[in-house]
């Protein structure tokens, strides 16, 4: 009779382990405001000089979806439940154009990808090196920037960039807030230096 009244018990837990509800999977998106397109007014675009934006390469490890957590010096945590809406090279770049082009009114800023019939261009590419938040409550960007011109077929104003955030609230939207405000920084820095 005891080992029945154990069973029933047993099977009561499993079926209570049973009923309780997955986590649900929560989707960032690194930039949330529309990108400005470039005005197809080609008065307008020959007196702006036009600076065609690149990311060219992420690490590895940020090219899935799952926002990462570094624990340790050597330690990465992809977080389950928490993943990018979008490819992060595309949302980083989306973010930095519209920063970009927010800041500085007298340059064009538009995607590699854009179509353009003219010859003297000039390109910014960034290559990331760290993008993510710490178990010491930062966010951080790192990485490298450099613009290269078409005309004189040269690299020039070759800059790394550094910028942590500390962190004020736990989670990962907050994190990605604070990772949102760091490519602002980076494009507050390209900006000065052109």
């Amino acid at each position: 009779m005891k080992l029945v009244h154990y069973f029933y018990f047993a099977l009561s837990l499993l079926i209570a382990g049973c009923s309780s509800t997955p986590s649900s999977t929560n989707y960032y998106l690194l930039n949330n405001q529309p990108t400005m397109m470039v005005v197809n007014n080609e008065s307008k675009v020959e007196k702006k000089q036009i600076i065609v934006v690149s990311v060219i390469d992420l690490p590895e490890y940020l090219e899935q979806s799952h926002l990462v957590m570094q624990m340790a010096d050597h330690q990465l945590h992809y977080a389950n439940f928490h993943m990018w809406a979008e490819p992060l090279k595309q949302g980083f770049t989306k973010a930095l154009l519209a920063d970009l082009t927010k800041h500085n009114s007298a340059v064009n800023f538009i995607v590699e990808s854009r179509e353009l019939n003219q010859d003297n261009l000039t390109t910014l590419s960034v290559n990331v090196d760290f993008f993510h938040s710490t178990a010491e409550s930062k966010v951080v960007l790192s990485g490298l920037y450099w613009l290269e011109s078409s005309v004189e077929n040269r690299q020039y104003n070759n800059q790394s960039f550094h910028f942590e955030l500390q962190l004020g609230k736990d989670g990962y939207p907050h994190s990605v807030e604070k990772m949102r405000a760091l490519v602002s920084q980076l494009a507050k820095q390209i900006i000065d230096g052109i």
